[in-house]
């Protein structure tokens, strides 16, 4: 968007644009379009302004079009041009210097252009058309005409267009999701252009964000996803691809760095290194575009992008003011075209200009650093120099308004949630606005009249107040929901005292909300709804309305259309106070008056869209068809109905005129009225009288015209807006107004540090969207709080207050009153209870509300009844369309006793037309059978042939697994079917008999069972008694056995070879499957009957099972099956009761009503149970039953006791009495046993009921069983046939595909052919031409060569008077060269500039490369069209007068230039001529070319027709024929839905196994033949290494024999070798063996008496273990006691003088004693020294033999301190040799040794702290050395006997026993540091051995002999231990160095080839796994040492 301030229209158009602009705030183009060095050009309303930055000046010129839509421009050459708006826009083409009209090209599309370029030398224009024609054009600007070939019809729609700066034949066409190259080459008299094929592959998820050429000729393409493409300009080709670390938003480049805008606001500066492109691989980059591989980062050094700047704007923005901070992202970014500053486009609409830091070399004298220095890569925010030059709206605009009296500030907002508050004219203020978002989009705004405060509301429901006073520090002061449903309008108006705005807002659905603010407390309060109005199309408030009664309410006036009409209504606004108590407004709060502005039939055309007031009395209301009238306010009270329509008092506008009406606003005065319309014009008309003032256009009409106008107070200047063409201001021509700006804020600011603020202050967020945060408005429940209402009043006087006081408390004493008297009267007697409605006072109010809830009640009624009516119409309809129709409706038979339900087949009626067509095909198929009989009968010869098929001829009748085949009558594969079933139901027989038979068995067993069951005298078992169900799933269903009509008129599967025949079997097979559901329908019926019969016999039963169950006095419920509703197919139209979840709804007089029944229905039954003559007769006659005594069973008799006989004792009773007693007794008895046979009866038949119902459930079972089988076979039998024609439909489809394309394939063809004929027609036509213009050319050579020929030349001088001489120098100036004066043509120039190119290194082929710094004027050639003078003009002769030679008169030179002109010209026009020819060489291959491509694709159709047309033709004869196989295995992959077995084959299991058994011995075999290979190759590696081991063993005998030969020979050598030895060295073995023999027996031996010792001593230790513990045990008693006695003694001790310990004085010493204790002391250490574990793992014998393993006081301490010296200097030195995992513990025991090194400085009195290091450096050198185990145990033995040693010397000498004990344990280290590295003394005494004496010995020969020998031996003995003792030392240093190889060669695997390749991998695997066991280990030791150091992994 750019701004005008106070600018002038500059040149008129008289009727279009001649107003005089004060601001512009529209869009400007993305990127910016300069018509020069620093002036910009834009469009605003329908004119071009061009604004210069440096002079900050505007000017403009008009244009005829409605809008424009598109707009380019050229700064070579000074070019504009733009598009039309509209269908068939024309694209007007200007020059700025001067301004004229250059071009206009018609009809460059149907609809709007997508985009218009030029190229950058301005000669051409490209133009790219996307609706509805996809195509490209060029035209040339100095012609003004297309180039012939450049109208090139595109794949797909592009949206951009790129041209390349440094050549105008290479253009880039952009689009959303692909990027494509044109290359266009100049020929013969055309063009050729060619569009590359995409290089980014189709499936990628390409999303293009900004793009970009290169002054080496590649383009740049970015995406979202933050890929950097880099294409060939001149092929497309990808060849380089990188990974920026944000997402590239744009792309600039400029004279020294290339300028990417990422996301954050993060600017970057790049050197471009084109070379780096010929290491990349082509292949990698399409990888890596595709997502195969990951892309390099963009910063890498190697690649085509090197990092040189990074500008982070964000952090610029917060270290400067806030005039210099940007808002939103960064969209675009553009340099200038004088390459000193770039501009910068954001996403919120701000234009901002920035510095370019460039990299010029600075003065080396110079003493300033330049600002720009290379080495500073972070570019401060002092350089940018960041500027804003405008801002605009990047939505559309939905709202516009000004802010206080005059038009200097306004506010604005749009789609995106934006409220600007902008200054009209630009002050001092940097930036001149202030930004308030939103979440949701803003649809109106509304300011009361001082300006203080702003009403916007949102199509989420909200109305936010804004305070802007001032407006720079506008922010939200209040937000209130009104609605869920989103806002249309807003209007306000002040109330009657001022202290309030009574505020309406139209809301989408057409009901008008009423709210409140408070000017005082600035709150929004909603206040209610309006509705029943109609569709509202607009509302404003009648202000001109001046009522006498200063206390009544404003109107709001609105305009809409309802059902009947268009109308406008009147609402009195709510009073001051009023209360809201439910969400609608009653009608009575607001009165309503309204008019009827059309009548029914002017509905159309006369609907209202726009009100505003003007007078009291009068209301301009604008329609749809473009009028304005003039109508009266409504007086007609209430809504109507019935009545005619207004008359207007006058119109101001005619319809038909103008577009629909969108904005009416008057001036203060209403005076003038300012009017928008929807064909952008808007209008100024005088009032009263109407007459037009002013009529302009100036928005586009094609987006929407003119959305909104609003103007100043005295009408004089006007603001407008078109909605997405941004915001005009502006008064009418020649007015002379001049805007002044609003800095009114700024000294406010300056006071309030307004450059300081933060960010949120200057632009505020709000997220309206939030529900909980802003929840919907709801009215407040009735009867609330009065002093809730007191808080909402504005303004009330003391005195209104105490009144209202008074009465509240008033009505609050009357209520307690009242609810005294009604408890009172709930106490009361019932005759003086007055009932609760004679308590009300109010009758009117209550009648009110009860004919108010009865009108609502009746109309629930209705809608309740009008529902029920609805459901009952679509069930009737769904019962006649859907269950009428049904010849068999749904049902199931249900299980007595499981789950099990079988349902039946639903079938429709059939029509009488399927019937009819079902018999015509019969007959049809009848005919064609009685056909085809009498072919394969007795039929002429001649008709034999007409049989197509026999199926005889390749079946043999038993291929039952054929779906569908029933071999025809009277043929071989019938005779062979019918033995095939013959031996199929013999072998169905045979199974019947024996299972028959063995039926049989089991009955007869079963008898014997019962017989010896009864005979035993026990009951039947329940299970012999049952009676199992038949099994049934054996045998065959009757589904086997359905012979169908349908099946004799079937095709066999081989004969369905035409598509008629498919249509009629699938016919035939629909008829089939029917016929199946039909016969399983039968079944099911008889099963339902069979149901029916079985559940009445097991009611009898369960009915006399309740019987005897009563008799026997049991409590037992007994079942009794039902159907179930499933079963009634009925039972889907019946509702039940307890499907209805929902609980009905009883009103209370249907309750009383119920509940007065059922007390009379109980009365009756109570009156007739005590008045039952009947039932009193009963009971008194008979006992209550009507049974006789004979009826009677054993368990209802009753015998009657006498009462004599429990009273009189039995030895009292008479004779009469006993007999009579007696006589009672024997009744007793036999009926006792009666009852008991009775029972035991009764029982038995329980029990035979029981079996019985079992019997029959079971039976049921059995049938209902048999039925599920029979349902599978018959869905089997009939889902075959579905199949079957799923399959035929499918083959039916698949030939009509087929047709179509062969249809499209012969239409193809025929337009490849036409195309293969107008190729050859212009190849042909274009030949000729070369031919004709070969042959000019021929004759101009011709003419050339004689013209120049000397014999010519001499001819011209042959009646000449000149001398020999003469004529030779004549000839020679004739012959003299002469170079054409004539301009470069393009295809030597082009060949220049391409051959620098091809010479630069990374440049594309065929692309030139170009500079920003170079003239861009330059054009590479001139186009087709433009003559070319120079070429025209004629050749000037550079030799002069001068030149003549001697003797040669001036006619005769003058002849020779004649001739010598002449020869020019032949030689220019030759020239031209082969320069033609060229070119129409180069278009004649083209020309072959496109013949040849033609012809190739013209083959590649023909060559796919015949394909098909052959599939065709075999699929016509290719019969799918269906299987069905009984066991096998499926190898074809399942699809998802339905899988396609077309391609399969059915292969018997034999041809699999001999198939798997052939490839198994062929296995066989070849495993064998690898085997002796295998040994072959193994005997050949043998060879070979015998082979070596020869030759190693020949090299190793050479030496020795070289050995030999240098050897010197002694006695014992020649002894030696002249034999002997032999026999000597056997009796030396024999000893040896001996002695071994000796040793070991001597060994044994003693190992016994140690283990013997060993076990005594383990005795002892545990004795003495006790006994310590029990010296431990009295130690820590007597030591507890002498606590105890010398806290008694210091108790006792006199306070103030120094306590004694041990009586005061010195103890003296006894040395003997002293000296007998160290001695015990020694013996007991060394005792358990040696009895310590951790010593008899290192060796005692080291402490013993040590010269340090005593210390006595007589050493002086430093030999001491040597002694320890040396020990650590040791220690230290076995610790640095430890390997590289223990450096750790090693740095730890240096310094516990360094400790100990301090602690022995200090003398022996901090002996204490010397033995704790000491002890540290033993643990710390043990985990160096041992496992952590190990040290954990040495440490805590050391710990234990330091603890002893301190309590056994405490007193005597702790100094020594402490430091003996230290010097003890550094000799224990040094020992440990050997072992743990296993390490030994080089100089070991086992190495010497031999035996030692101190006496000397008498010579002895014999001794002295063996003594040698045994030297000798011994000397053997000790070279062979020490070398392989120095070989085990060595053994690791080996290993170590093998490794150290091993490792280097696993290292470098990669580099190596064959075997070698594979031992380095294996290495590495082993490596990798060593590694990893040894972190584990690692690992382990270090939390087994609990985390102490740290692990690295």
């Amino acid at each position: 968007m750019s701004r005008l301030e106070g600018q002038s229209a500059g040149p008129t158009c008289p009727g279009w644009f001649e107003v005089d602009l004060h601001a512009t705030n529209v869009p400007l183009s993305a990127p910016i379009n300069y018509v020069a060095a620093r002036t910009i050009c834009y469009a605003a309303a329908n004119s071009v302004h061009l604004w210069n930055l440096d002079s900050n000046s505007r000017s403009s010129f008009p244009t005829t079009a409605y809008a424009v839509t598109k707009l380019c421009t050229n700064v070579a050459r000074g070019l504009v041009a733009y598009s039309e708006g509209g269908s068939q826009p024309q694209v007007h083409v200007y020059s700025c210097s001067p301004q004229k009209l250059l071009f206009t090209i018609p009809e460059l599309t149907e609809l709007e252009l997508a985009d218009m370029a030029f190229s950058r030398c301005g000669s051409r224009l490209y133009a790219l058309s996307r609706a509805t024609s996809k195509k490209l054009q060029t035209y040339s600007m100095l012609t003004g005409q297309p180039l012939p070939g450049c109208e090139i019809q595109l794949p797909l729609r592009f949206d951009k267009i790129s041209v390349y700066p440094g050549h105008k034949d290479h253009v880039a066409l952009i689009r959303s999701s692909a990027v494509r190259i044109l290359s266009i080459t100049k020929s013969f008299e055309t063009y050729i252009a060619k569009l590359q094929p995409p290089s980014i592959p189709t499936d990628t998820d390409l999303a293009v964000s900004a793009y970009c050429w290169t002054s080496s000729g590649h383009f740049l393409v970015a995406t979202r996803q933050g890929l950097l493409c880099t294409l060939d300009g001149a092929t497309g080709a990808l060849q380089y691809v990188c990974q920026a670390e944000q997402p590239i938003t744009s792309i600039a480049l400029t004279q020294d760095y290339l300028v990417t805008s990422h996301i954050g606001n993060t600017l970057s500066f790049w050197e471009l290194t084109p070379e780096a492109l010929l290491r990349e691989s082509p292949e990698e980059a399409a990888n890596v575009a595709s997502g195969m591989a990951p892309a390099p980062k963009m910063a890498l050094s190697t690649g085509m992008f090197q990092l040189k700047k990074v500008a982070d704007l964000e952090s610029v923005g917060q270290s400067q003011s806030l005039s210099h901070r940007l808002l939103g992202q960064v969209a675009s970014i553009q340099a200038s075209t004088d390459l000193k500053d770039a501009v910068l486009t954001t996403a919120e609409g701000e234009v901002w200009t920035i510095q370019l830091p460039s990299k010029q070399p600075q003065d080396p004298d110079s003493a300033e650093v330049d600002e720009f220095e290379e080495d500073d890569m972070y570019v401060r925010a002092d350089q940018l120099q960041m500027e804003l030059l405008t801002w605009f709206h990047t939505n559309a605009i939905t709202s516009i308004c000004p802010i206080g009296s005059g038009l200097q500030v306004c506010a604005s907002a749009d789609e995106g949630g934006r409220l600007r508050f902008w200054q009209v004219a630009r002050g001092e203020d940097p930036k001149g606005f202030r930004v308030l978002r939103f979440a949701s989009a803003l649809t109106s705004l509304t300011v009361e009249s001082r300006g203080k405060f702003l009403l916007a509301s949102t199509d989420a429901g909200c109305i936010h107040a804004v305070s802007c006073d001032p407006w720079s520090e506008a922010q939200v002061i209040d937000t209130q929901r009104i609605s869920e449903v989103g806002i249309a309008k807003i209007c306000c108006m002040t109330s009657e005292d001022g202290l309030a705005l009574k505020v309406a807002a139209l809301l989408f659905d057409g009901r008008i909300a009423m709210v409140s603010f408070s000017l005082r407390d600035p709150k929004v309060k909603m206040l209610g709804l309006v509705e029943n109005l109609g569709m509202v199309e607009d509302i404003c408030f009648h202000d001109q309305d001046k009522s006498e009664d200063l206390s009544m309410p404003g109107k709001l006036l609105a305009v809409g259309y309802n059902a009947d009409a268009s109308c406008m209504w009147a609402i009195r606004s709510l009073k001051e106070g009023f209360e809201p108590r439910d969400l609608t407004i009653p009608r009575e709060a607001c009165q309503l008056w309204s008019t009827k502005l059309t009548s029914d039939t002017g509905l159309a055309e006369g609907r209202p869209t726009a009100v505003s007031s003007l007078s009291k009395n009068e209301v301009a209301v604008g329609f749809a068809n473009g009028a304005v009238k003039i109508f009266a306010v409504p007086s007609h009270p209430g809504l109507i109905l019935k009545a005619a329509p207004a008359v207007p008092q006058r119109s101001l506008l005619q319809p038909g005129i103008h577009h629909l009406i969108t904005s009416l606003q008057p001036n203060l005065s209403a005076t003038i009225l300012t009017v928008g319309s929807m064909d952008g014009t808007v209008l100024k008309l005088g009032l009263p009288e109407g007459n037009e003032l002013l009529c302009k256009t100036l928005h586009n009409p094609y987006n929407g015209g003119t959305a909104q106008a609003a103007c100043s107070r005295d009408g004089t200047v006007t603001m407008t807006t078109g909605g997405t063409d941004g915001i005009i201001v502006w008064s009418e021509p020649g007015s002379g107004i001049t805007l002044t700006p609003d800095d009114s804020h700024l000294n406010v600011e300056e006071e309030d540090g307004f450059g300081d603020a933060s960010p949120g202050s200057f632009a505020l967020e709000l997220d309206d969207t939030d529900i909980n945060a802003f929840p919907a408005w709801a009215p407040p429940a009735a009867g609330g709080d009065v002093a809730a209402g007191d808080d909402e009043e504005v303004e009330l006087s003391e005195e209104a207050a105490t009144k209202r006081k008074l009465m509240a408390h008033e009505i609050e004493a009357l209520r307690k009153k009242l609810r005294i008297l009604v408890d009172h009267n709930a106490n009361a007697p019932d005759l003086e209870k007055l009932d609760r409605s004679e308590f009300c006072v109010d009758f009117e109010e209550r009648f009110a509300i009860a004919s108010k809830t009865k009108e609502r009640c009746d109309e629930l009624r209705a809608d309740i009844e009008h529902q029920n009516v609805a459901r009952q119409l679509v069930r009737d309809r769904l019962i006649k369309e859907f269950w009428d129709p049904m010849r068999g409706k749904g049902c199931q038979i249900t299980s007595l006793t499981s789950n099990l339900a079988v349902s039946n087949y639903p079938e429709r009626t059939v029509s009488e037309e399927e019937s009819t067509v079902t018999r015509k095909l019969r007959m049809l198929r009848r005919s064609e059978q009685l056909e085809l009989q009498m072919l394969r009968g007795s039929c002429p010869p001649e008709l034999k042939n007409d049989m197509v098929l026999d199926e005889d001829s390749f079946t043999t009748g038993r291929e039952q697994y054929i779906v569908n085949w029933w071999p025809a009558k009277n043929t071989k594969a019938a005779e062979a079917r019918a033995k095939q079933l013959a031996e199929i139901e013999a072998q169905a027989k045979q199974a019947a008999q024996e299972r028959k038979a063995a039926a049989e068995k089991e009955a007869e067993k079963q008898k014997e069972k019962d017989a010896k069951a009864a005979k035993e005298g026990r009951e039947k078992s329940e299970e012999a008694g049952g009676v199992k169900p038949a099994d049934d799933t054996g045998g065959g269903t009757s589904a086997d056995s359905i012979v169908a009509e349908e099946q004799q008129y079937m095709y066999e599967p081989f004969e369905l070879v035409t598509n008629s025949r498919r249509r009629l079997q699938i016919h035939l097979l629909q008829s089939l499957s029917a016929d199946y559901r039909l016969h399983f329908n039968e079944l099911f019926k008889a099963c339902q009957s069979d149901k029916k019969n079985i559940i009445d016999g097991i009611k009898e039963k369960c009915s006399r099972i309740r019987q005897i169950l009563g008799e026997l006095q049991i409590e037992e419920e007994v079942p009794e099956p039902t159907l179930h509703e499933v079963e009634d197919a009925d039972s889907v139209l019946k509702v039940k009761d307890h499907e209805i979840t929902v609980e009905k709804w009883i009103s209370p007089e249907e309750k009383k009503a119920l509940e007065e029944a059922a007390a009379k229905e109980e009365e009756r039954l109570r009156q007739l149970r005590e008045n039952d003559a009947g039932q009193r007769a009963l009971v008194q006659m008979m006992g209550g039953t009507l049974k006789t005594k004979k009826d009677l069973t054993p368990l209802e008799i009753v015998l009657d006791k006498e009462p004599w006989m429990d009273e009189i004792p039995e030895d009292d009773m008479s004779e009469a009495q006993k007999l009579a007693f007696a006589e009672y007794q024997a009744k007793e008895k036999a009926l006792a046993e009666a009852q008991d046979a009775y029972r035991k009866q009764l029982s038995a038949e329980l029990k035979t009921l029981r079996a019985g119902v079992q019997e029959l459930t079971l039976q049921f079972e059995g049938l209902l069983k048999k039925l599920h089988h029979e349902r599978f076979a018959h869905d089997a039998k009939f889902l075959c046939q579905e199949l079957y024609c799923a399959r035929l439909q499918l083959a039916l489809l698949q030939n009509v595909e087929d047709n179509l394309v062969r249809e499209q394939a012969h239409f193809d063809l025929a337009a490849a052919q036409e195309k293969v004929q107008a190729c050859d027609a212009r190849f042909n036509a274009f030949s000729s031409e070369v031919q004709k213009a070969k042959g000019e050319q021929d004759d101009r050579v011709r003419y050339e060569k004689e013209v120049s020929s000397a014999q010519h030349f001499r001819q011209a001088f042959a009646n000449s008077t000149l001398e020999a001489n003469a004529i030779t120098a004549l000839l020679q100036l004739f012959r003299k060269k002469k170079e054409l004066n004539r301009a470069k043509s393009f295809a030597s120039e082009d060949g220049q500039r391409m051959r620098r190119s091809a010479s630069q290194v990374g440049l594309p082929k065929g692309v030139p490369g170009f500079s920003l710094q170079e003239d861009g004027s330059a054009d590479p050639y001139l186009d087709l069209g433009v003559e070319q003078k120079h070429a025209q003009a004629q050749v000037e002769d550079d030799i002069k007068f001068e030149d003549c030679p001697e003797g040669v008169d001036e006619d005769s030179f003058n002849r020779m230039l004649e001739l010598r002109a002449e020869k020019l010209q032949a030689e220019a026009e030759v020239a031209r001529g082969a320069a033609v020819l060229s070119e129409m060489g180069g278009f004649l291959g083209h020309l072959e070319r496109e013949c040849s491509e033609a012809k190739a694709e013209n083959d590649r159709l023909e060559r796919e027709l015949r394909e098909h047309k052959g599939l065709m033709s075999r699929e016509l004869y290719d019969i799918e024929i269906l299987f069905k196989l009984k066991q096998g295995q499926v190898e074809v992959p399942q699809a998802a839905v339905v899988t396609d077995y077309s391609d399969a084959i059915v292969i018997d299991h034999e041809v699999v196994e001999s198939r798997n058994r052939r490839i198994t011995e062929l296995g066989k075999d070849k495993v064998h033949i690898l085997t002796k290979i295998k040994e072959f190759r193994k005997s050949l590696s043998t060879l070979d290494w015998e082979h070596e081991m020869l030759a190693l063993q020949t090299t190793d005998l050479e030496e020795r024999t070289k050995d030999v030969h240098m050897l010197r020979v002694t006695k014992d050598l020649q002894s030696l070798l002249k034999g002997g030895e032999e026999g000597r060295n056997k009796a030396e073995s024999d000893l040896l063996e001996r002695k071994i023999e000796h040793l070991s027996e001597a060994t044994e031996k003693k190992e016994q008496a140690l283990k013997k010792q060993h076990s005594m001593l383990a005795h002892a230790a545990k004795l003495r273990k006790n006994e310590n513990g029990m010296l431990e045990k009295k130690l820590r008693e007597l030591q507890q006691n002498v606590i105890q006695r010398e806290h008694i003694r210091r108790l006792r001790a006199p306070s103030g003088q120094p306590q004694k310990t041990g009586g005061g004085g010195r103890v003296e010493e006894d040395e003997g004693a002293a000296k007998a204790a160290q001695a015990a002391f020694k013996e007991v250490m060394s005792d358990r020294l040696q009895s310590a574990p951790f010593l008899s793992r290192v060796g005692f014998c080291l402490l013993r033999s040590s010269p340090y393993g005593t210390i006595s006081r007589d050493v002086s301490l430093p030999a001491q301190l040597r002694s320890r010296q040396k020990l650590m200097e040791m220690a230290s030195a076995s610790i640095s040799g430890c390997a590289a995992c223990k450096e750790l513990h090693a740095t730890k025991a240096k310094k516990n040794t360094e400790e100990i090194e301090i602690l022995h400085k200090d003398r022996p009195d901090r002996s204490n702290k010397l033995l704790q290091a000491v002890k540290m450096l033993l643990y710390t050198t043990l985990v160096i050395g041992f496992e952590l185990h190990d040290a954990q145990q040495l440490l805590a033995a050391a710990l234990a006997k330091s603890q002893e040693l301190d309590r056994l010397r405490q007193r005597t000498f702790p100094s020594f026993v402490q430091l003996h004990e230290a010097d003890l344990y550094v000799k224990v280290i040094c020992k440990l540091f050997g072992a743990g590295d296993e390490l030994e003394m080089v100089v070991d005494s086992t190495f010497n051995f031999e035996k030692k004496r101190l006496t000397p010995t008498r010579y002895n020969r014999n001794l002295m002999v063996k003594t040698v020998r045994a030297m000798q031996i011994v000397e053997r003995i000790r070279s062979v231990r020490k070398e392989r003792f120095h070989k085990a030392r060595l053994a690791a240093q080996l290993r170590n160095r093998q490794t150290s190889a091993q490792k280097e060669i696993a290292k470098s695997a990669h580099l190596l080839e064959g075997p070698n390749k594979e031992k380095a991998l294996r290495y590495q695997k082993e490596f990798a796994g060593s590694t990893k066991a040894k972190a584990r280990q690692k690992v382990k030791v270090e939390k087994a040492a609990g985390g102490s150091m740290e692990v690295e992994e």
